[in-house]
């Protein structure tokens, strides 16, 4: 299951982007890591997402942004728009890199394959079935799961536990999206800290002009966000304010999936719905009429639309991102809305803190007490991009119509810290004390 020649000191569960590159740094540190995800294989079918400029910095300390720009389509501006047009923009690259929008399964294929050259082979199919700290470790039980064949008058298959092994090691991290089992073992609340956001999104190729820029479009009630994709697609995504039905509910355990409770999981990204394109607000007449409504000057007609699904976004923050030797990051410790691709972003710098502070426990005779202070800044940091302690508010320069707005631009920002105080500051907006 494990190399035996290697010890065990920090397991990674979940093997998306955040947990990915947090066991790329821990191994670049010299601490002995393991992956474990529940997946079958990697991604097929990918979500595209979003590098904010900051997390490129961080991937270049692994030798890994080139790779990334070469694969990727570079965003430039956020451009602030509404029914009638442009309105402002805000230039991305004041801090340097531009935001950079690639396939979800190309950027795992690159830090996978630079885990693979330090000697770190992700464990496809194999779930913690166990967890808890017990005298100063964490006690873990992880079964690899196999298909067995049975059935004598209709034969058919089904996933079985082929083995397990328990271990203690002395730090687990949980990068296991929103259903995490790890967070569920540390007993951490999960609020909503705010209502779900429902959207439309709809994926096609056309020549929508957009020429590097990312669009944010307001409308009286909606926020709506139009993105330019590698290989000239674009993506639509509608808001839906007020929109719930039975089976938009049954979509919430759809997002970010982590597999848990329904081993093994087919990694796909498409976060769709099986049965969601019948949906009407999924109908290629809703897209013309969501384009005619909210933004009448984006004249490309798509000749097929490639790909749709329906999201519900929820707004969630742990109450704490860990204790002793077992910690979270990415969307296992907070979710938000689509706009800014805070969640995935943040949990690079969380999973590059908790390696640099595992690293120098395990290593250098560091203190424990540091990954307190972790968690102590995190929690402040998300605090103030969910909005629920200070908020974006007007300053003199800020243009009357944007006023009102601050709340819905805060989580679009693809920033956190200083660096989205800046991105606010282009349009007259600051952070509240």
């Amino acid at each position: 299951m494990f190399k035996k020649d290697r010890p065990v000191e920090a397991l990674v569960v979940g093997a998306g982007p955040v947990g990915l590159f947090t066991a790329l740094s821990l191994a670049r540190r010299g601490v002995g890591v393991e992956v474990v995800d529940t997946g079958i294989w990697p991604c097929q079918h990918s979500y595209a997402l979003a590098l904010h400029p900051a997390s490129l910095a961080l991937l270049d300390e692994l030798g890994l942004k080139q790779q990334v720009l070469e694969r990727a389509y570079p965003v430039r501006q956020l451009g602030l728009w509404d029914r009638d047009g442009a309105r402002a923009s805000i230039d991305l690259t004041s801090a340097g890199d531009c935001l950079a929008v690639v396939r979800q399964d190309v950027l795992e294929e690159m830090l996978e394959s630079a885990l693979a050259d330090l000697g770190v082979k992700v464990s496809w199919r194999h779930e913690v079935s166990r967890i808890e700290q017990v005298n100063g470790a964490v006690s873990v039980r992880v079964d690899r799961f196999e298909r067995e064949s049975r059935g004598y008058i209709v034969a058919h298959t089904e996933w079985v536990v082929a083995e397990s092994k328990e271990f203690e090691v002395p730090f687990v991290i949980g990068a296991d999206g929103h259903r995490s089992r790890v967070r569920r073992a540390l007993n951490v609340d999960f609020p909503e800290v705010g209502p779900p956001l429902y959207f439309a999104v709809f994926e096609f190729s056309a020549d929508s002009g957009l020429d590097g820029e990312t669009r944010l479009v307001f409308g009286d009630e909606t926020t709506d966000v139009l993105w330019p994709l590698p290989g000239g697609a674009c993506r639509w995504s509608f808001h839906l304010p007020g929109y719930t039905d039975e089976h938009a509910e049954a979509l919430k355990n759809q997002l970010l999936k982590s597999g848990f409770g329904y081993f093994p999981t087919e990694r796909e990204k498409d976060r769709s719905s099986g049965g969601g394109d019948s949906l009407p607000v999924l109908e290629e007449a809703r897209l013309i009429e969501y384009v005619r409504a909210r933004a009448p000057w984006f004249t490309a007609r798509p000749a097929e639309v490639s790909w749709r699904t329906l999201v519900r976004f929820e707004k969630r923050l742990a109450s704490r991102f860990g204790q002793g030797g077992m910690w979270l990051a990415g969307d296992a410790a907070h979710l938000t809305g689509p706009a800014g691709v805070q969640s995935m972003n943040l949990g690079l710098f969380e999973g590059h803190d908790l390696a640099l502070n595992i690293a120098n426990i395990l290593k250098a005779g560091g203190q424990w007490d540091s990954l307190e202070s972790f968690n102590t800044r995190w929690t402040q940091v998300w605090r103030e991009l969910q909005g629920l302690t200070g908020g974006l508010e007007p300053t003199g320069n800020c243009p009357d119509w944007l006023k009102d707005k601050g709340g819905r631009l805060l989580p679009c920002l693809p920033a956190f810290g200083d660096p989205l105080r800046a991105l606010a500051a282009q349009v007259g907006l600051r952070l509240k004390d």
